[in-house]
């Protein structure tokens, strides 16, 4: 029976210092203090099952009252790591009370009182008590922080509470031997686990977190973007393209008043004029489309794709309800670049005469589908680097809540799926 309680007694220790391990490891990683108090925690632990096992082999007293005063304490530490992980916590002078208990009253039970149950008694009532707050400070955490790690860690500390309860009745007796120290075998890794479901929990916060700043940040630089864009347009338009035309007035009055073929020479003049006047209204036009700021979305996609067909001489069969749900004006521009996008590389890489565009609403979002008959493509190289084309489109989705999903196989064409989320029904 002795070798059998000292071989769970070694299980237990090697299980625990995997556990101590464990959270120095997070400790040195993360330097949470928290992780720092866990590790201390078990280091009592293990020092609790060195002292049980010299006792075991000795029987001398000294070492029961070492594991007695040790177990005391590790109960404290386990405490105040939870206390240290729910809050910051400060020391307070009356704690020493409470470390000073497991020394004074572990001599008084082993060298003075001769009655094992008053001796046993305040001991198991302090252990049990010290886990089975640790259990409600992790239960009333999880309450604020729902969490599997919380859930786990609340439920094994307060089991754990009632297992300490047992002892003067059963362990001591030797009725659990060794099946008490499996028990807490169990209870050890119960806690291992909560505390690797805490740290993915975290870090599934955190990255939650970081992925709204990204989301954030991405809405910022497309906005900024677009701003600059328009900013540019309006310079082009309000300054460049006046600057022109005042030349070309000028460029008139002088036509009118020289000989003949000096005003061949200032005709041709103002037929350069006249180019750069209508390169520049295309450029303000692409990089920002009066019709989207002044007349909404249908009225600019289908003026888009009046000049698709004009410039291209490919036919867009467009469909669309008379009224759309109401779209953040961010995602106006996400649907009109994503148009943009996918009519121009219908006409770079297809030589099919039609591309169809259908336009509409559905569960809150509003959905448009690009969609044509070529020979289609393998839709896996899309997500290769380098299509900058395909990334801008998701990259502006993304920052308005959307998204973009392109189907594709070789003969069977291609369709691009863009959607934004809705503000609400209305006309758009």
């Amino acid at each position: 029976m002795l070798l059998a309680e000292l071989d769970a007694a070694i299980l237990q220790a090697t299980i625990t210092l995997l556990v101590l391990l464990l959270c120095a490891g997070l400790w040195i990683r993360t330097r949470r203090p928290y992780f720092g108090w866990w590790a201390v925690a078990w280091g009592f632990y293990l020092a609790r099952l060195a002292a049980i096992g010299g006792f075991l082999s000795t029987r001398v007293p000294t070492w029961l009252y070492w594991h007695q005063v040790i177990t005391g304490w590790t109960a404290l530490a386990l405490l105040w790591t939870a206390v240290v992980f729910v809050r910051p916590a400060r020391w307070r002078h009356w704690y020493a009370l409470l470390v000073l208990f497991p020394p004074v009253w572990s001599w008084i039970a082993i060298y003075e009182l001769q009655s094992f149950l008053l001796a046993a008694g305040p001991a198991v009532a302090f252990l049990s008590g010290a886990t089975l707050i640790t259990g409600i400070t992790f239960l009333r955490y999880r309450r604020k922080h729902p969490s599997a790690g919380a859930t786990v860690l609340a439920s094994t500390f307060i089991l754990w509470a009632l297992h300490h309860l047992d002892y003067p009745l059963l362990r001591a007796r030797g009725v659990w031997t060794p099946w008490g120290y499996y028990l807490d075998i169990l209870f050890t890794l119960g806690v291992g686990a909560g505390i690797l479901l805490l740290v993915n929990h975290e870090l599934n916060e955190r990255l939650m977190v970081r992925t709204s700043e990204l989301e954030h940040l991405s809405r910022r630089m497309v906005k900024q973007h677009e701003e600059e864009r328009r900013r540019l347009s309006l310079a082009l338009h309000d300054e460049t393209a006046q600057v022109l035309a005042s030349l070309k007035m000028q460029l008139g009055s002088v036509a009118e008043r020289v000989e003949a073929p000096l005003r061949e020479r200032v005709t041709r003049a103002m037929e350069l004029v006249d180019t750069s006047m209508l390169g520049i209204r295309n450029l303000t036009h692409g990089l920002r489309p009066a019709l989207l700021d002044d007349l909404g979305l249908l009225p600019a996609l289908r003026s888009l794709i009046a000049e698709f067909e004009a410039h291209h001489g490919r036919r867009v069969d467009f469909s669309a309800p008379d009224t759309l749900p109401i779209v953040s004006h961010d995602a106006e521009v996400v649907i009109y670049r994503a148009l943009q996008e996918g009519l121009s590389n219908f006409a770079r890489h297809t030589v099919e005469p039609v591309v169809s565009v259908a336009l509409g609403g559905r569960a809150g979002r509003l959905r448009m589908e690009i969609t044509d008959a070529g020979p289609g493509i393998d839709a896996s190289r899309l997500e290769e680097p380098g299509h900058l084309g395909l990334a801008g489109m998701r990259e502006r989705a993304s920052a308005v809540g959307g998204s973009v999903e392109i189907r594709s196989a070789p003969t069977r064409g291609v369709r691009l799926t863009i959607e934004v989320p809705a503000e609400g029904d209305g006309v758009s």
